[in-house]
């Protein structure tokens, strides 16, 4: 027993004598690795690489969808299934199912963009001030970043108004610091200006690597920021760019637009999610959260041509739904854009009447009959399928499919408005028509605000 006691004695000496020689050493910040934070600005090749993740900052955001979904949520072309605060904490199913309510939500997408801001700024400062760069690549490097923040800081103007603009990179002696109050209007749209009105003189109109900034993607956003300053000539110089001088045409047929990955002549910019894709390959659930629970019905299993599988957490609103029934010859609601219809498909469980294969269009779904009025919002309305991907399992909510974000239709529509509202009726009615005509619908003779709203609810529902 008393050898035990000692030699505990001596383990217990020996452990404080290490500590009491070591500590400060340990103590001491040690860099394991040549990889650090000032490595990525450091040279042209390691910044090249900084660009890449600020890609890979943008797709995270779309890795629950959540944030993304807000800007769709609360426009006046989506109505949801339930309440705005059980809304929220259902679009994050899958994700966790824990209910964080709306503030969850807003606090993602605020953190989200300033984050990307952040580093942006961190990218512009290291181009700026790195010697021997080669004058293009700085451009081209500055440029895609500046394209980011912008598009950053115009996404949350639009969202919250009171907002703050920061050029200057977080560090550790600035981190903390607060802004005395939210930047003025007019300095918010001065840097957006300035930052686009840069990135389109350095980029150019196209690139052979899709998903990245282009002339044209950046041309598209400037023209966005114009309309909101009524700036309409501004707007229909931008647009009318795009549509004259790119290599950029629309899809003829509105089943194409949102087929396949996405890279082509009418996608602007894309946000890469596709499986087996470098610098891809990330799951989401957007499409789960947009298709109804057809599944649900009686004589239905999920199946690709019935969207996949589905929650239904957001629909199209009486508004919407009107738009796309005015011309019966309009296909966007003929699973090109959105699912009007239901195949039976369940050949052991149809109901009475019913054969295989026979559809029902959801439009002719309205009914008094009380449990139909009670399932309406679950498995009978219509169903948005900008975001499906057609080789994914239809059982499985995971979808790995790029992200259209902004495209060529939107341009002619936003030439279309500022056009109009500069009393150029016949080029107005051109672009309008373009969109209109591509969906076989009939041509309108005259255009009105009312038009160009209409239009762009038919057109662009839940892009954002």
């Amino acid at each position: 027993m008393k050898n035990i006691f000692n030699f505990k004695k001596g383990i217990w000496a020996l452990v404080a004598l290490f500590f009491f020689i070591s500590c400060e050493e340990y103590l001491e910040d040690e860099l394991l690795s040549d990889t650090s934070v000032d490595f990525l600005y450091s040279s042209p090749e390691s910044l090249e690489k900084a660009v890449v993740g600020l890609y890979s900052l943008n797709r995270d955001r779309y890795n629950s969808g959540f944030s993304v979904q807000i800007l769709m949520a609360k426009s006046d072309l989506v109505l949801g299934r339930t309440g705005a605060e059980s809304l929220y904490s259902r679009l994050t199913w899958g994700v966790s199912l824990g209910d964080f309510g709306s503030a969850g939500g807003y606090d993602k997408l605020w953190r989200q963009h300033y984050q990307i801001v952040d580093r942006a700024n961190a990218v512009i400062q290291a181009a700026e001030n790195l010697e021997g760069i080669e004058a293009d690549l700085k451009n081209q490097i500055v440029s895609e970043a500046k394209a980011f923040r912008a598009n950053s800081y115009f996404t949350l103007y639009r969202q919250f108004n009171n907002i703050f603009i920061k050029t200057e990179p977080a560090t550790p002696e600035n981190a903390y610091d607060k802004p005395a109050d939210r930047s003025s209007e007019e300095e918010i749209f001065a840097l957006l200006k300035n930052d686009l009105d840069f990135a389109i003189a350095n980029l150019e109109m196209t690139t052979p690597e899709f998903g990245r900034w282009t002339q044209a993607a950046v041309r598209h956003l400037r023209a966005k920021v114009a309309v909101w300053q009524n700036d309409w000539a501004e707007a229909a110089a931008q647009t009318d760019a795009v549509i004259n001088d790119g290599n950029y045409s629309l899809e003829p047929n509105t089943e194409d637009v949102f087929a396949g990955t996405l890279s082509k002549n009418e996608t602007l910019f894309a946000v890469q999610r596709q499986n087996e894709t470098v610098g891809g390959g990330a799951r989401n659930f957007m499409n789960w959260k947009f298709v109804p629970q057809y599944h649900t019905v009686p004589g239905v299993i999920k199946d690709q041509r019935n969207g996949g599988s589905g929650a239904g957490f957001l629909m199209l609103n009486n508004y919407v739904r009107d738009l796309l029934k005015e011309d019966p010859n309009d296909d966007r609601d003929d699973a090109s854009y959105y699912i009007s219809y239901f195949m039976y498909n369940d050949a052991e469980n149809l109901p009475e009447s019913v054969q295989l294969g026979d559809t029902v269009r959801i439009f002719d779904q309205f009914s008094t009959d009380l449990d139909e009025v009670k399932n309406f919002y679950k498995s009978l309305n219509p169903g948005v399928i900008k975001f499906q991907d057609e080789d994914a399992d239809p059982t499985s909510r995971d979808n790995y499919k790029n992200m259209m974000v902004y495209r060529l239709a939107e341009t002619y529509l936003i030439g279309a408005e500022a056009h109009m509202m500069l009393g150029h009726m016949g080029k107005a009615l051109e672009y309008i028509n373009a969109v209109r005509n591509r969906a076989n619908a009939a041509s309108i003779d005259i255009i009105d605000q009312k038009a160009v709203l209409d239009e762009r609810a038919r057109e662009l529902a839940f892009e954002g």
